[in-house]
């Protein structure tokens, strides 16, 4: 197994680690107890928990963008838009794993700057790709020219934390079909009236 196959290996331990004790509880230690190794073969992949931290939540956003992507293929219009937004959204059990570490992390960034920074630029790589997205459906007169583009992205943004934290928290209140019907209902607001 090379380098950056056991550094992943490593990055996923983490991230189990991280939904089962949450972020403050997880540790070197435990990511090692995880990986059934030492807190030495940790460290020489990772200088400490905030760059391991950081490379786990990375493996989340890249994952979630992929995915974007792969739905978007072969769509067009709003629907094309609305699949991209559902593929970011805890729709499997599986997802919210990704969630729980996407919400793990804001809680952890709290206070410091540095993570705060990180986290921004993930926010921004996103708004980019919906905006283009938006941008595109605009000039396609798909959507309503009097939209600010940068608030309809905002609010996507929005609109997806909102109802990942509520699967999270409140797996009960957002089944699949609920989470659809809500984008579905928000995508189709943004359309030009017929």
């Amino acid at each position: 197994m090379g380098y950056d196959d056991r550094r992943l290996e490593v990055a996923q331990a983490a991230w189990r680690v991280i939904v089962q004790e949450g972020l403050d509880r997880t540790s070197m230690r435990a990511i090692a107890q995880e990986l059934g190794s030492s807190t030495g073969v940790v460290t020489h992949y990772f200088r400490d928990k905030e760059e391991l931290i950081l490379f786990a939540l990375e493996q989340v956003v890249e994952s979630t963008l992929e995915s974007m992507k792969a739905c978007a293929k072969g769509q067009q219009g709003i629907d094309r838009l609305e699949q991209m937004i559902a593929a970011a959204l805890p729709l499997e059990d599986s997802d919210r794993d990704d969630w729980k570490v996407w919400i793990a992390f804001l809680g952890y960034s709290i206070g410091r700057d540095r993570l705060i920074q990180q986290h921004q630029k993930r926010y921004d790589r996103i708004r980019q790709i919906l905006y283009q997205e938006l941008a595109d459906l605009k000039a396609a007169r798909l959507i309503r020219a009097d939209l600010n583009l940068t608030l309809e992205a905002n609010a996507l943004i929005a609109l997806v934390d909102g109802i990942g934290t509520g699967v999270v928290i409140c797996p009960e209140q957002f089944s699949a079909e609920q989470q659809r019907y809500l984008v579905h209902q928000h995508t189709h607001a943004l359309q030009v009236s017929s």
